[in-house]
């Protein structure tokens, strides 16, 4: 090597110490900075799935639930002052509730109460205090009532919508047509074939049948 090529080499060297130590310091700030980061943001940990509870979800005011049947019929027609949707069960309470079950085979039936509760399947209905289950008496053809009125009073009912059948356990009123029946140990009732099941001490009064009976003009 001559002593011409020594400054030849050195301006090289030179040359690539300028391009090659910027990169190497942005090198550094970078890994630098990805450490700091590391270093400063919370480890996402994973969380257990969240415990549903029995708290409502959604409230609704003067609201309307409408239930259908598979074929688009309705099945029955709730209405409230409050709706509550519990999101652990689906279940809604509901308060000062107005029900109406509509079933191809027999008349509609109207009930009220002070509370009432749903299921979260929309198929059990129960309700609570001053429940009244009434039916208006149903006319023939020739004016003659062939389905006397229908009246039941209770502190406790419960509906199985789908079977179109009611229960309870609480003492009963049950008035049909001129004939008023209590019951002191609950009574069940079918929808379907109009028949009345009732316990404990009943007693009451049975009238002539209304199905005699014409109607005032």
């Amino acid at each position: 090597m001559t002593v011409r090529t020594l400054p030849y080499i050195g301006g090289l060297l030179y040359e690539l110490g300028l391009r090659v130590i910027p990169l190497l310091i942005m090198g550094l700030l970078t890994l630098a900075s990805f450490w700091f980061l590391k270093k400063n943001i919370p480890q996402d940990t994973i969380q257990p799935p969240r415990v549903k509870t029995h708290e409502p979800d959604y409230v609704f005011s003067n609201a309307k639930l409408t239930v259908l049947n598979p074929d688009g019929t309705t099945k029955y027609r709730l209405l409230g002052k409050e709706f509550k949707h519990y999101e652990d069960d689906a279940s809604i309470d509901i308060a000062l509730p107005r029900l109406r079950l509509f079933n191809p085979k027999t008349p509609p039936l109207t009930v009220t109460a002070n509370t009432a509760h749903v299921t979260g399947d929309l198929d059990i209905i129960e309700l609570f205090n001053n429940a009244d289950i009434s039916r208006p008496a149903q006319l023939g053809a020739s004016g003659r009532v062939v389905n006397p009125l229908l009246h039941l009073q209770s502190n406790y009912l419960k509906f199985f919508v789908n079977d179109d059948k009611m229960k309870t356990h609480l003492p009963i009123r049950i008035q049909r047509g001129e004939s008023i029946m209590t019951a002191s140990q609950g009574a069940n009732y079918d929808n379907i074939d109009q028949s009345i099941s009732m316990f404990g001490n009943v007693e009451g009064s049975i009238a002539a049948s209304d199905t005699a009976k014409k109607t005032a003009p």
